[in-house]
């Protein structure tokens, strides 16, 4: 498997992120930029520029529209094919995360604490306006705003627009009631920051990444640990195969630590089977620690991007699919078609 390298950065990539329908990645980096790629061959589509240093990218789900949350206290809304800013959102911290709901009619932001500030989760609307590419004439106001003494790592929609999942400095998971803007669950499935956290394809279970070196498989209604996976390495991200059993985790030691820890030259994704929890293998692919992992959409390959400065696409060969885990143990079963009842003529004909 020979991935296709990206290298559209000269800082370390901290996005990667597919469009639903799997043809388009998108990059953003340290360096402020965001690139476009056409995953069929690879050819930069075009980039963006409007920030100082960028930690997330949110794409809707129709591929029109795109957020960013800068390092530079800034989230900015795009339109995708023309790369036009629309608007921009001003933060009194850094923004850590973003993402548009199932409907693309509300997205939220994730911002740091600082002094008097604290961790927050804003919610705004919308305008309808925006989804032709037009500004709007409106100042952009949370209409919701949740905070916590935590701080607050990584954030995702549920099943639902009813519910945002969270993940906290402190090794906690939450669900937020997005209504009433009330924490309705909490765990605390790890001993060190949870740095993300990401659903399967049928938002049964979610995958969390944390920095004490582990990552969970956790139920969605309950956040009670169905799998743990353990590793000897700091957890960044984690990604759940949307065709088989896989689960891949990408992390590495911290690039200022990795001249005191005797961090190794070469940085891999690890594949977990994600029902029984066995270490399946490992790709070596960076040659620094391993901000993002993503699966295709299709599950027929991955996207990374690293300390390096480089994003890479992996897709697999036809063994893979041959492999340990590559297909689901359960399947849920295929409904039988009723067979059709043969006309009253047809029957009399029959009995004749």
């Amino acid at each position: 498997m020979i991935p296709l390298a990206f290298h559209g950065h000269n800082k370390p990539v901290m996005a990667c992120r597919f469009n639903d329908d799997g043809d388009l990645l998108f990059t953003a980096s340290k360096d402020g930029a965001i690139n476009v790629y056409r995953t069929e061959d690879g050819e930069r589509m075009g980039t963006y520029k409007g920030h100082r240093s960028i930690l997330d990218l949110g794409i809707n789900h129709s591929s029109t529209l795109m957020l960013s949350a800068g390092m530079d206290f800034k989230t900015n809304l795009w339109e995708v094919e023309t790369g036009k800013l629309i608007d921009t959102i001003d933060a009194e911290s850094i923004v850590r995360c973003v993402g548009f709901a199932h409907d693309d009619s509300v997205f939220f932001t994730v911002t740091d604490g600082m002094r008097e500030v604290k961790p927050s989760i804003s919610f705004y609307n919308l305008p309808g306006c925006v989804h032709h590419g037009e500004r709007s004439s409106a100042k952009y106001n949370p209409c919701a705003l949740f905070s916590t003494p935590e701080k607050i790592m990584y954030a995702a929609w549920g099943p639902t627009n009813d519910h945002l999942y969270f993940g906290s400095d402190d090794g906690s998971v939450s669900i937020l009631d997005v209504e009433t803007q009330q924490e309705i669950c909490n765990k605390m499935p790890h001993s060190k920051e949870v740095r993300r956290l990401n659903f399967d394809a049928n938002y049964m279970t979610l995958a969390t990444a944390s920095a004490d070196k582990s990552a969970c498989l956790l139920d969605m209604r309950t956040l009670n640990t169905v799998q743990t996976y353990k590793a000897d390495m700091p957890i960044n991200d984690c990604s759940i195969s949307p065709l088989g059993d896989h689960v891949l985790l990408a992390g590495g030691t911290e690039a200022q630590d990795v001249t005191t820890t005797g961090g190794g030259d070469k940085f891999g994704v690890r594949f977990y089977h994600k029902v029984y929890g066995d270490y399946l293998g490992q790709i070596f692919c960076h040659f620094g620690t391993i901000h993002r992992v993503a699966f295709h959409p299709s599950g027929k390959g991955f996207a990374t991007g690293a300390e390096d400065g480089f994003a890479k696409l992996h897709m697999f060969e036809p063994s893979y699919f041959k492999s340990t885990g590559a297909q689901p143990v359960w399947q849920p079963p295929e409904e039988e078609e009723e067979e059709a009842p043969e006309d009253d003529e047809e029957a009399e004909e029959e009995d004749a």
